[in-house]
Protein backbone atom coordinates (compact mmCIF):
# COMPACT_ATOMS: atom_id res chain seq x y z
CA UNK A 1 0.00 0.00 0.00
CA UNK A 2 1.45 3.24 -0.90
CA UNK A 3 1.28 6.25 1.34
CA UNK A 4 1.84 8.93 -1.07
CA UNK A 5 -0.87 10.98 -0.60
CA UNK A 6 1.19 12.28 2.30
CA UNK A 7 4.45 12.80 0.52
CA UNK A 8 3.61 15.49 -2.01
CA UNK A 9 1.78 19.08 -2.44
CA UNK A 10 -1.20 18.65 -4.85
CA UNK A 11 0.29 21.15 -7.38
CA UNK A 12 2.10 20.88 -10.61
CA UNK A 13 5.61 21.38 -11.04
CA UNK A 14 6.38 25.24 -10.64
CA UNK A 15 8.48 26.69 -13.33
CA UNK A 16 12.35 26.42 -13.60
CA UNK A 17 12.68 24.11 -10.33
CA UNK A 18 13.76 20.81 -10.52
CA UNK A 19 11.35 17.64 -11.96
CA UNK A 20 9.95 15.39 -8.39
CA UNK A 21 7.30 13.35 -6.89
CA UNK A 22 7.34 16.22 -4.45
CA UNK A 23 4.71 17.74 -6.99
CA UNK A 24 1.64 15.55 -7.43
CA UNK A 25 0.46 16.64 -10.37
CA UNK A 26 3.08 15.90 -12.21
CA UNK A 27 4.74 12.77 -14.43
CA UNK A 28 7.48 12.09 -12.06
CA UNK A 29 4.89 11.42 -9.25
CA UNK A 30 3.22 9.04 -10.97
CA UNK A 31 6.34 7.59 -11.67
CA UNK A 32 7.80 6.99 -8.55
CA UNK A 33 3.87 5.99 -6.48
CA UNK A 34 2.99 3.44 -10.20
CA UNK A 35 5.46 3.14 -12.79
CA UNK A 36 8.93 2.23 -11.11
CA UNK A 37 7.37 -0.52 -8.56
CA UNK A 38 5.70 -1.62 -11.18
CA UNK A 39 9.06 -2.38 -13.22
CA UNK A 40 10.37 -3.95 -10.18
CA UNK A 41 7.09 -5.86 -10.06
CA UNK A 42 8.22 -7.26 -13.71
CA UNK A 43 11.34 -7.46 -13.20
CA UNK A 44 10.82 -9.96 -10.35
CA UNK A 45 7.91 -11.80 -12.44
CA UNK A 46 10.45 -12.04 -15.32
CA UNK A 47 13.13 -13.76 -12.83
CA UNK A 48 10.76 -16.34 -11.61
CA UNK A 49 9.56 -17.44 -14.60
CA UNK A 50 12.91 -17.60 -16.23
CA UNK A 51 15.26 -18.72 -13.36
CA UNK A 52 15.75 -22.20 -15.17
CA UNK A 53 16.50 -21.06 -18.37
CA UNK A 54 19.20 -18.39 -16.21
CA UNK A 55 20.25 -21.35 -14.17
CA UNK A 56 20.91 -23.21 -17.20
CA UNK A 57 23.87 -21.09 -18.39
CA UNK A 58 25.12 -19.56 -15.34
CA UNK A 59 25.11 -22.56 -13.54
CA UNK A 60 23.09 -23.82 -10.08
CA UNK A 61 24.02 -21.53 -8.18
CA UNK A 62 22.32 -19.03 -9.67
CA UNK A 63 18.53 -20.12 -8.32
CA UNK A 64 20.28 -18.73 -4.97
CA UNK A 65 21.65 -15.57 -6.35
CA UNK A 66 18.38 -14.96 -8.17
CA UNK A 67 16.45 -15.68 -4.48
CA UNK A 68 18.42 -12.97 -2.76
CA UNK A 69 18.22 -10.89 -5.80
CA UNK A 70 14.52 -10.77 -5.81
CA UNK A 71 14.65 -10.38 -1.56
CA UNK A 72 16.63 -6.78 -2.53
CA UNK A 73 14.30 -5.84 -5.70
CA UNK A 74 11.27 -6.20 -3.27
CA UNK A 75 12.69 -4.37 -0.51
CA UNK A 76 13.81 -2.21 -2.97
CA UNK A 77 10.47 -1.56 -4.34
CA UNK A 78 8.62 -1.29 -0.48
CA UNK A 79 11.19 1.33 0.58
CA UNK A 80 9.87 3.74 -2.69
CA UNK A 81 6.33 2.66 -1.79
CA UNK A 82 6.76 4.15 1.97
CA UNK A 83 8.57 6.96 0.45
CA UNK A 84 12.43 5.93 2.67
CA UNK A 85 15.50 7.94 2.36
CA UNK A 86 17.88 6.77 0.00
CA UNK A 87 19.94 4.02 1.90
CA UNK A 88 24.18 4.88 0.81
CA UNK A 89 24.92 2.20 -2.27
CA UNK A 90 27.63 -0.37 -0.60
CA UNK A 91 29.14 -1.27 -4.01
CA UNK A 92 32.83 -0.98 -4.27
CA UNK A 93 32.35 -0.01 -8.31
CA UNK A 94 33.87 3.35 -9.09
CA UNK A 95 30.50 5.24 -10.15
CA UNK A 96 29.22 4.78 -6.22
CA UNK A 97 31.05 7.38 -4.95
CA UNK A 98 29.10 9.72 -7.54
CA UNK A 99 25.88 8.36 -5.80
CA UNK A 100 26.12 8.72 -2.35
CA UNK A 101 28.05 12.29 -2.68
CA UNK A 102 24.56 13.39 -4.66
CA UNK A 103 22.68 11.81 -1.80
CA UNK A 104 24.55 13.75 0.89
CA UNK A 105 24.16 17.03 -1.29
CA UNK A 106 20.35 16.66 -1.84
CA UNK A 107 20.02 15.56 2.31
CA UNK A 108 22.10 18.38 2.94
CA UNK A 109 19.79 21.13 0.96
CA UNK A 110 16.52 19.19 1.53
CA UNK A 111 16.79 18.20 5.01
CA UNK A 112 16.34 14.15 3.63
CA UNK A 113 16.54 12.55 0.44
CA UNK A 114 13.71 10.41 0.06
CA UNK A 115 11.95 9.13 -3.42
CA UNK A 116 9.15 11.32 -3.44
CA UNK A 117 11.12 14.36 -2.07
CA UNK A 118 14.63 14.97 -4.18
CA UNK A 119 15.06 15.15 -7.85
CA UNK A 120 13.11 12.44 -10.35
CA UNK A 121 16.36 11.91 -12.25
CA UNK A 122 18.34 11.21 -8.63
CA UNK A 123 14.95 8.47 -7.62
CA UNK A 124 15.34 7.12 -11.13
CA UNK A 125 18.55 6.74 -11.41
CA UNK A 126 19.18 5.38 -8.05
CA UNK A 127 16.46 2.76 -8.58
CA UNK A 128 18.46 1.28 -11.58
CA UNK A 129 21.30 1.47 -10.06
CA UNK A 130 20.53 -0.08 -6.99
CA UNK A 131 19.19 -3.15 -9.09
CA UNK A 132 22.46 -3.29 -10.54
CA UNK A 133 23.82 -3.52 -6.78
CA UNK A 134 22.02 -5.93 -5.92
CA UNK A 135 23.24 -8.74 -8.99
CA UNK A 136 26.80 -7.15 -8.32
CA UNK A 137 26.68 -9.18 -5.34
CA UNK A 138 25.98 -12.45 -6.55
CA UNK A 139 28.76 -15.03 -7.15
CA UNK A 140 27.13 -16.29 -10.48
CA UNK A 141 24.86 -13.52 -11.85
CA UNK A 142 27.43 -10.37 -11.54
CA UNK A 143 27.20 -9.36 -15.69
CA UNK A 144 23.82 -10.69 -16.33
CA UNK A 145 21.67 -8.29 -18.19
CA UNK A 146 18.49 -8.75 -16.28
CA UNK A 147 16.69 -6.48 -18.95
CA UNK A 148 17.63 -9.09 -21.83
CA UNK A 149 14.13 -10.67 -22.32
CA UNK A 150 12.53 -7.51 -22.42
CA UNK A 151 15.09 -6.09 -25.06
CA UNK A 152 15.20 -8.94 -27.17
CA UNK A 153 11.27 -9.47 -27.00
CA UNK A 154 11.15 -5.46 -28.41
CA UNK A 155 13.29 -6.17 -30.93
CA UNK A 156 11.02 -9.13 -32.24
CA UNK A 157 7.98 -7.06 -31.85
CA UNK A 158 9.11 -4.63 -34.24
CA UNK A 159 10.64 -7.41 -36.65
CA UNK A 160 7.92 -6.50 -39.74
CA UNK A 161 9.13 -2.80 -39.78
CA UNK A 162 12.79 -3.95 -39.27
CA UNK A 163 12.43 -5.84 -42.56
CA UNK A 164 10.44 -2.88 -44.21
CA UNK A 165 12.68 -0.41 -43.27
CA UNK A 166 15.94 -2.69 -44.02
CA UNK A 167 14.04 -3.10 -47.68
CA UNK A 168 13.79 1.14 -47.79
CA UNK A 169 17.31 0.97 -47.12
CA UNK A 170 18.58 -0.38 -49.99
CA UNK A 171 16.32 0.65 -52.34
CA UNK A 172 17.80 4.51 -51.19
CA UNK A 173 20.76 3.69 -52.07
CA UNK A 174 19.89 2.61 -55.95
CA UNK A 175 18.13 6.04 -56.02
CA UNK A 176 19.91 8.69 -58.60
CA UNK A 177 17.76 11.35 -58.83
CA UNK A 178 16.56 12.19 -55.30
CA UNK A 179 17.35 15.75 -53.08
CA UNK A 180 20.26 14.56 -51.06
CA UNK A 181 18.94 17.42 -48.44
CA UNK A 182 15.41 16.28 -48.32
CA UNK A 183 16.53 12.45 -48.19
CA UNK A 184 18.65 13.12 -45.03
CA UNK A 185 15.34 14.90 -43.23
CA UNK A 186 13.27 11.78 -43.84
CA UNK A 187 16.02 9.13 -42.42
CA UNK A 188 16.14 11.63 -39.73
CA UNK A 189 12.64 11.75 -38.82
CA UNK A 190 12.46 7.55 -39.29
CA UNK A 191 14.96 8.27 -37.04
CA UNK A 192 13.34 10.54 -34.18
CA UNK A 193 10.12 8.36 -34.48
CA UNK A 194 11.81 5.51 -33.57
CA UNK A 195 12.22 6.79 -30.32
CA UNK A 196 8.40 5.59 -29.48
CA UNK A 197 9.80 1.94 -28.40
CA UNK A 198 10.62 2.58 -25.25
CA UNK A 199 9.73 -0.05 -22.83
CA UNK A 200 10.79 2.13 -19.16
CA UNK A 201 8.01 4.34 -20.52
CA UNK A 202 5.64 1.30 -21.61
CA UNK A 203 6.21 -0.38 -18.66
CA UNK A 204 7.97 -3.36 -20.51
CA UNK A 205 5.14 -3.37 -23.15
CA UNK A 206 6.27 -4.39 -26.88
CA UNK A 207 3.19 -3.44 -29.52
CA UNK A 208 4.40 -3.07 -32.71
CA UNK A 209 5.40 0.42 -33.50
CA UNK A 210 2.47 0.73 -36.32
CA UNK A 211 3.25 3.53 -38.83
CA UNK A 212 6.59 5.34 -37.37
CA UNK A 213 7.66 4.23 -40.90
CA UNK A 214 5.40 6.69 -42.81
CA UNK A 215 6.99 9.91 -41.14
CA UNK A 216 5.02 12.04 -43.24
CA UNK A 217 1.90 11.26 -41.30
CA UNK A 218 3.34 12.56 -37.99
CA UNK A 219 4.40 15.98 -39.54
CA UNK A 220 2.00 17.68 -37.56
CA UNK A 221 2.98 16.16 -34.31
CA UNK A 222 6.44 17.30 -34.67
CA UNK A 223 6.63 20.40 -32.78
CA UNK A 224 10.15 21.84 -33.19
CA UNK A 225 11.90 20.60 -36.49
CA UNK A 226 15.59 22.65 -37.25
CA UNK A 227 16.09 19.53 -39.47
CA UNK A 228 17.88 22.41 -41.77
CA UNK A 229 20.16 23.68 -39.66
CA UNK A 230 21.49 20.08 -38.56
CA UNK A 231 21.51 19.47 -42.36
CA UNK A 232 23.80 22.87 -42.73
CA UNK A 233 25.87 21.11 -40.18
CA UNK A 234 26.37 17.21 -41.37
CA UNK A 235 26.74 18.63 -44.96
CA UNK A 236 29.76 20.15 -44.41
CA UNK A 237 33.45 18.71 -44.13
CA UNK A 238 35.36 19.46 -41.15
CA UNK A 239 38.73 18.53 -40.38
CA UNK A 240 38.08 15.61 -37.86
CA UNK A 241 34.94 14.88 -39.84
CA UNK A 242 33.10 12.32 -37.04
CA UNK A 243 29.75 12.22 -36.18
CA UNK A 244 28.62 10.76 -32.33
CA UNK A 245 25.59 9.24 -31.79
CA UNK A 246 24.72 8.76 -27.66
CA UNK A 247 22.20 5.81 -27.86
CA UNK A 248 18.85 5.22 -26.12
CA UNK A 249 17.15 2.12 -26.72
CA UNK A 250 17.80 -1.33 -28.37
CA UNK A 251 15.09 -2.54 -30.34
CA UNK A 252 13.91 -1.17 -33.20
CA UNK A 253 15.17 2.81 -32.35
CA UNK A 254 18.66 1.33 -32.19
CA UNK A 255 18.22 -0.55 -36.07
CA UNK A 256 17.09 2.76 -36.68
CA UNK A 257 20.18 4.58 -35.26
CA UNK A 258 22.38 2.45 -37.07
CA UNK A 259 20.36 2.96 -40.66
CA UNK A 260 21.04 6.64 -39.72
CA UNK A 261 24.70 6.25 -39.39
CA UNK A 262 24.89 3.91 -42.64
CA UNK A 263 22.95 6.98 -44.95
CA UNK A 264 25.81 9.19 -42.87
CA UNK A 265 28.53 7.15 -44.04
CA UNK A 266 27.77 6.16 -47.64
CA UNK A 267 26.49 9.75 -48.12
CA UNK A 268 30.32 10.99 -47.34
CA UNK A 269 28.84 13.40 -44.57
CA UNK A 270 31.57 11.80 -42.23
CA UNK A 271 34.38 9.30 -42.15
CA UNK A 272 33.18 8.28 -38.69
CA UNK A 273 30.69 7.48 -36.23
CA UNK A 274 30.92 7.04 -32.80
CA UNK A 275 28.34 5.25 -30.81
CA UNK A 276 28.19 5.75 -27.23
CA UNK A 277 26.41 3.21 -24.97
CA UNK A 278 25.59 2.20 -21.19
CA UNK A 279 27.86 0.43 -19.03
CA UNK A 280 25.25 -1.61 -17.24
CA UNK A 281 21.38 -2.38 -18.28
CA UNK A 282 19.35 1.03 -17.58
CA UNK A 283 16.09 2.08 -18.23
CA UNK A 284 14.56 -1.23 -19.57
CA UNK A 285 15.47 -0.81 -22.88
CA UNK A 286 19.01 1.21 -22.76
CA UNK A 287 21.29 -0.15 -25.25
CA UNK A 288 24.75 -1.82 -24.76
CA UNK A 289 27.54 -2.70 -26.16
CA UNK A 290 26.37 -6.31 -26.62
CA UNK A 291 22.92 -5.23 -27.55
CA UNK A 292 24.47 -3.80 -31.08
CA UNK A 293 26.26 -7.19 -31.70
CA UNK A 294 22.90 -8.86 -31.34
CA UNK A 295 21.17 -7.14 -33.00
CA UNK A 296 23.79 -7.39 -35.54
CA UNK A 297 24.10 -11.46 -35.57
CA UNK A 298 20.07 -11.45 -35.35
CA UNK A 299 19.96 -9.15 -38.79
CA UNK A 300 22.97 -11.20 -40.28
CA UNK A 301 20.59 -14.77 -39.47
CA UNK A 302 17.22 -13.79 -41.01
CA UNK A 303 16.12 -14.71 -44.14
CA UNK A 304 15.29 -11.28 -45.72
CA UNK A 305 18.50 -10.41 -47.86
CA UNK A 306 18.28 -6.52 -47.07
CA UNK A 307 19.10 -7.48 -43.71
CA UNK A 308 21.69 -9.69 -44.47
CA UNK A 309 23.66 -6.77 -46.42
CA UNK A 310 23.12 -4.60 -43.98
CA UNK A 311 24.74 -6.39 -40.81
CA UNK A 312 27.47 -7.78 -43.44
CA UNK A 313 28.51 -3.81 -44.17
CA UNK A 314 27.84 -2.94 -40.40
CA UNK A 315 30.40 -5.57 -39.16
CA UNK A 316 32.90 -4.32 -41.52
CA UNK A 317 32.40 -1.00 -40.57
CA UNK A 318 33.07 -1.79 -36.80
CA UNK A 319 35.94 -3.84 -37.80
CA UNK A 320 37.71 -0.95 -39.95
CA UNK A 321 36.97 1.24 -37.73
CA UNK A 322 34.49 3.50 -39.41
CA UNK A 323 32.00 2.80 -36.97
CA UNK A 324 32.97 2.64 -32.94
CA UNK A 325 31.78 1.53 -29.74
CA UNK A 326 32.35 3.86 -26.96
CA UNK A 327 31.42 3.06 -23.42
CA UNK A 328 31.27 5.30 -20.25
CA UNK A 329 29.81 5.08 -16.94
CA UNK A 330 28.83 8.50 -17.23
CA UNK A 331 25.52 7.92 -18.80
CA UNK A 332 24.30 6.21 -15.55
CA UNK A 333 24.99 8.22 -13.11
CA UNK A 334 22.50 10.61 -11.40
CA UNK A 335 23.87 14.10 -12.65
CA UNK A 336 22.84 16.80 -15.72
CA UNK A 337 25.32 17.15 -18.59
CA UNK A 338 26.10 20.61 -16.97
CA UNK A 339 28.47 18.63 -14.78
CA UNK A 340 30.35 16.24 -17.82
CA UNK A 341 32.76 19.10 -17.70
CA UNK A 342 33.68 18.46 -14.17
CA UNK A 343 33.43 14.46 -13.18
CA UNK A 344 34.32 13.63 -16.80
CA UNK A 345 36.38 15.78 -18.55
CA UNK A 346 38.07 13.30 -20.59
CA UNK A 347 34.22 12.64 -22.20
CA UNK A 348 33.97 15.96 -23.38
CA UNK A 349 36.82 16.62 -24.73
CA UNK A 350 35.72 13.31 -26.81
CA UNK A 351 32.45 14.61 -27.59
CA UNK A 352 33.96 17.99 -28.48
CA UNK A 353 36.23 16.22 -31.57
CA UNK A 354 32.83 15.61 -33.59
CA UNK A 355 31.52 17.99 -35.91
CA UNK A 356 27.59 17.33 -34.85
CA UNK A 357 26.49 15.03 -32.23
CA UNK A 358 23.29 13.29 -32.03
CA UNK A 359 21.70 12.79 -28.38
CA UNK A 360 18.68 10.37 -28.40
CA UNK A 361 15.21 10.12 -26.66
CA UNK A 362 13.75 11.12 -23.55
CA UNK A 363 16.57 10.64 -20.77
CA UNK A 364 19.35 11.96 -22.87
CA UNK A 365 16.83 15.06 -23.18
CA UNK A 366 16.59 15.24 -19.60
CA UNK A 367 20.40 15.44 -19.02
CA UNK A 368 20.66 17.99 -21.33
CA UNK A 369 18.00 20.57 -20.24
CA UNK A 370 19.06 19.92 -16.48
CA UNK A 371 15.87 17.80 -15.27
CA UNK A 372 14.21 21.66 -15.26
CA UNK A 373 10.82 22.97 -15.73
CA UNK A 374 11.35 24.97 -18.11
CA UNK A 375 8.66 27.65 -19.32
CA UNK A 376 9.00 25.60 -23.01
CA UNK A 377 9.71 28.93 -25.21
CA UNK A 378 13.46 29.04 -23.10
CA UNK A 379 15.96 28.60 -25.61
CA UNK A 380 17.89 25.26 -26.54
CA UNK A 381 21.12 27.42 -25.68
CA UNK A 382 19.94 28.97 -22.26
CA UNK A 383 18.00 25.57 -21.24
CA UNK A 384 21.31 23.68 -22.12
CA UNK A 385 22.90 25.54 -18.88
CA UNK A 386 26.79 25.89 -20.37
CA UNK A 387 26.43 22.27 -21.77
CA UNK A 388 28.42 22.68 -25.47
CA UNK A 389 31.02 20.36 -26.62
CA UNK A 390 29.92 20.69 -29.55
CA UNK A 391 27.16 21.49 -31.97
CA UNK A 392 24.32 18.89 -31.02
CA UNK A 393 20.78 17.60 -32.38
CA UNK A 394 18.33 16.38 -29.49
CA UNK A 395 16.20 14.18 -31.26
CA UNK A 396 13.54 13.27 -28.87
CA UNK A 397 9.61 11.87 -28.12
CA UNK A 398 8.18 13.83 -25.73
CA UNK A 399 7.43 11.44 -22.61
CA UNK A 400 8.04 13.85 -19.56
CA UNK A 401 7.51 16.96 -19.15
CA UNK A 402 9.93 18.61 -20.00
CA UNK A 403 10.31 20.74 -22.54
CA UNK A 404 12.45 24.10 -24.05
CA UNK A 405 12.88 25.84 -27.16
CA UNK A 406 9.21 25.93 -28.27
CA UNK A 407 7.48 28.57 -30.21
CA UNK A 408 5.10 31.13 -28.28
CA UNK A 409 1.74 29.38 -27.50
CA UNK A 410 2.91 25.75 -28.80
CA UNK A 411 2.49 24.19 -25.07
CA UNK A 412 -0.46 26.39 -24.08
CA UNK A 413 -2.87 25.06 -27.18
CA UNK A 414 -1.53 21.70 -26.30
CA UNK A 415 -2.43 21.99 -23.22
CA UNK A 416 -6.22 22.51 -23.99
CA UNK A 417 -6.16 20.06 -26.11
CA UNK A 418 -4.60 17.03 -23.86
CA UNK A 419 -3.31 18.11 -20.30
CA UNK A 420 -0.72 15.25 -20.39
CA UNK A 421 0.48 15.64 -23.74
CA UNK A 422 4.07 16.02 -22.72
CA UNK A 423 3.83 11.92 -21.14
CA UNK A 424 2.01 10.10 -24.13
CA UNK A 425 5.35 9.79 -27.06
CA UNK A 426 3.14 11.18 -29.31
CA UNK A 427 4.70 14.47 -30.19
CA UNK A 428 8.18 14.66 -31.69
CA UNK A 429 11.33 17.32 -30.86
CA UNK A 430 14.22 17.74 -33.65
CA UNK A 431 16.31 20.52 -31.95
CA UNK A 432 19.45 22.06 -32.85
CA UNK A 433 22.46 24.27 -30.85
CA UNK A 434 25.52 25.26 -32.60
CA UNK A 435 27.04 27.08 -29.68
CA UNK A 436 30.31 24.97 -28.62
CA UNK A 437 32.50 25.76 -25.31
CA UNK A 438 35.41 23.78 -25.67
CA UNK A 439 37.75 23.16 -22.28
CA UNK A 440 41.84 22.41 -22.03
Amino acid sequence: MCECQDMSMDVKTPRNVYLSAFYKRSFAFYTVKSRLPIILTQLIDTLVRNKEQIAAIYGEIAHDDLKKVIGEISKLKYEIQTNKPLPYLTSTDPDIHFFNEHITKQASEEGHTTYFNTIWLLTECYMYRRIKQSFSFTESLKDYDYFGFSKRDSYESALALIVQLGNHMLEVEQQNNTDPEESFKSMLKLNLWGNKCDLSISLGKTDNPGNLFDTHLLDPCLLSDQSQDIWEVISKGTDTDIVDIVFDNAGYELFTDLCLADYIVRKNLAKKIRFYVKTIPWFISDAMEHDVYWTLDKLKQHSNESLQVLATRWYDYLTNGQWEIVSSSFWTLPYEFKFMKDFEPQLYKKLSEAKLIFFKGDLNYRKLFGEINWDPVTSVDEALQGFHPSKLCALRTIKADIVAGLKEGIAEELDKKDPKWMETGEYGLIQFSEKIVKIQ
